[in-house]
């Protein structure tokens, strides 16, 4: 699990992340925690590594304040676990409008934030099933269900997902390994979810989206045999 954690006060900043690191040894989990100084800087990072689970933001900042960071970084993961700390329960109403877990008041109550973060995990393993990828510096998460399927191209692999494509400096043969179970590598070049999967011709896999991907011959009976096992 990967915990952001973003105060302007240093104190604040070290003071919860010792009461994350806490909980984690108690409950047995592996946490990578980063802290920011700013919202200014946690967006930075983010547009670089969309990796994060949990957010600990507090409220009242500098230029950007936590709702205003909650609500860019909400519109791009439903699934982010956004818990605000505050020092005033006055802000508590504004952060509705992008689902917080909770709100934790200053100073922080180890016990209360061990229940947030339990909470967090459970919520978490309910969400759809994320693939990591990595790019440039940092890593972009795209969850499993919305890739229709990859395309090799000379030294890169393109994904073709519900909301667009996405490019990786990879092989085709690397990206079959990321991809992992429920999907099949139907060609030299492709590789496709079997659950986008309609209709397996001689020549090709038709997909819930209209689109064909080219199926090698000597693959047709593997194609049959995945399909089923998807389905049935």
């Amino acid at each position: 699990m990967r915990i952001a954690i973003c105060d302007d006060e240093a104190s604040q900043r070290h003071y919860v992340r010792r009461q994350v690191e806490g909980w984690a040894a108690r409950r047995g989990h592996v946490v990578s925690v980063h802290l920011f100084v700013s919202a200014e800087a946690l967006m930075f990072a983010y547009d670089e590594d969309k990796g994060f689970d949990v957010l600990l933001l507090d409220i009242q900042m500098g230029k950007m304040d936590g709702v205003a960071l909650a609500k860019r970084l909400r519109a791009d993961n439903e699934w982010l676990q956004i818990v605000f700390i505050t020092g005033f329960p006055d802000f508590i109403s504004e952060g509705y409008e992008v689902s917080a877990l909770h709100y934790l008041l200053k100073p922080v109550d180890e016990e209360k934030l061990m229940e947030v973060l339990d909470r967090a995990v459970s919520r978490l393993r309910t969400a759809p099933s994320m693939i990591l990828f990595r790019r440039g510096g940092g890593y972009l998460r795209i969850p499993a269900d919305e890739i229709y399927y990859a395309e090799a191209f000379s030294h890169s692999v393109t994904l073709v997902t519900e909301k667009g494509k996405e490019t990786f400096s990879m092989r085709l043969s690397d990206m079959e390994e990321l991809l992992g179970e429920g999907f099949f590598r139907c060609h030299r070049s492709y590789i496709v979810s079997m659950k986008h999967v309609r209709r397996v011709t001689r020549t090709s896999l038709v997909l819930d989206n209209g689109v064909e991907v080219p199926l090698s011959r000597s693959l047709y009976d593997a194609a049959n045999q995945a399909f089923i096992k998807t389905y049935f």
